[in-house]
């Protein structure tokens, strides 16, 4: 889910990426939101800032449609002063993180428990499992078809997501 805002002129690009989600991270919060990731793109005359929000708990809830909208209008209070994209106008998008996300935090993790999801492990074979536990080093997976549960630590995930099951 996103919500395109546009955003009129600032002055220069002197701010980076990690600049914005901190100056966002704090009235965010106030929303029960944490910025997950920030991107500037620039191409030719079109600029966008693609800010992705989550919420803040380990619920398995998505984000609203009305918590986006909250979102862009903090997020557009915050950064309307700051001198971004050398004073050319730009779209600032603000979406949640979907359902196909890379899982790369321990909150991800937790958030999926009991989904079926996939993990492409440092080392070995990747495997596909319905996540059962997450403990403070890593996950338990259980593959299904009468194996064992595997376990897994976070250092050694080098890919993971959730398995979209199609009805």
């Amino acid at each position: 889910m996103f919500l395109c805002w546009s955003c009129g002129k600032n002055r220069g690009m002197a701010y980076s990426e990690d600049d914005i989600a901190q100056a966002a991270a704090g009235p965010l919060e106030e929303l029960g939101l944490l910025v997950e990731d920030v991107k500037m793109h620039a191409a030719g005359v079109h600029r966008r800032l693609v800010v992705t929000v989550d919420l803040a708990g380990d619920t398995t809830e998505a984000v609203s449609s009305d918590l986006i909208e909250q979102a862009t209008r903090v997020i557009s209070e915050v950064i309307d002063p700051l001198p971004l994209f050398n004073d050319k106008p730009y779209e600032l998008e603000v979406s949640s993180p979907g359902a196909l996300r890379p899982l790369t935090e321990p909150r991800h993790f937790r958030r999926n428990v009991g989904r079926t999801i996939e993990v492409r492990p440092t080392e070995g074979k990747k495997t596909t499992g319905v996540l059962t536990g997450v403990t403070g080093l890593g996950i338990v997976l259980e593959p299904g078809s009468g194996r064992e549960p595997v376990e897994f630590s976070f250092d050694g995930i080098e890919k993971a997501q959730v398995v979209l099951k199609f009805r």
